[in-house]
């Protein structure tokens, strides 16, 4: 019981000092919009004109595959109206032939679609990464040079009293710059 006594003691005078040495610091806070930064690295606007290009490529793939796809689609329905005696009008066998063609090319579109879409994320993500470590090493380069406790994502918070934190953005810009 005295062990358990004395303890609680330790525990309370210790959590007191670190309290009271706690309320002595002076806490330093920051804002800045990170998004914004990286938006106007010229690396972003390198990585937009990159994945615009590939996006287009694979856009004129699809669009490729409409076409063809359009195209004999249309041939089935214009042959299926044929009249039965008409020596163009194509057999049975030809007709599911034709058919089972169509589905195998909307298979294939579709599974292009979905290559594509993740080649240009997979792109995105390896474009814009390098970017936005870039800037959140210059948002901690610039807490740590400037003694901030905290630096907050203004796009993330409620509500931000600018009265009482810094607009770090001009010091990272900076920073940034400097690299």
């Amino acid at each position: 019981m005295k062990k358990l006594i004395g303890l609680s003691i330790a525990i309370i005078l210790f959590s007191s000092a670190f309290i009271n040495d706690a309320s002595a610091q002076k806490f330093k806070f920051g804002y800045t919009n990170s998004q914004k930064l990286v938006e106007e690295m010229p690396e972003t606007k390198k990585a937009q004109e990159e994945l615009k290009a590939l996006t287009e490529k694979h856009t004129k793939r699809f669009q490729d595959m409409q076409a063809e796809y359009q195209k004999k689609y249309q041939d089935v329905v214009e042959n299926s109206q044929l009249a039965d005696a008409s020596p163009e009008k194509w057999d049975e066998l030809t007709m599911q032939d034709k058919q089972a063609e169509l589905m195998s090319l909307q298979q294939r579109m579709q599974s292009y679609e979905q290559s594509a879409q993740k080649a240009i994320n997979d792109k995105q993500v390896e474009l814009l990464t390098p970017i936005t470590e870039k800037v959140q090493k210059a948002i901690k380069d610039v807490a740590e040079e400037g003694g901030y406790t905290f630096i907050f994502d203004e796009t993330t918070l409620l509500y931000i009293s600018k009265e009482q934190v810094i607009d770090v953005t001009d010091a990272v810009k900076k920073k940034l710059a400097a690299e």
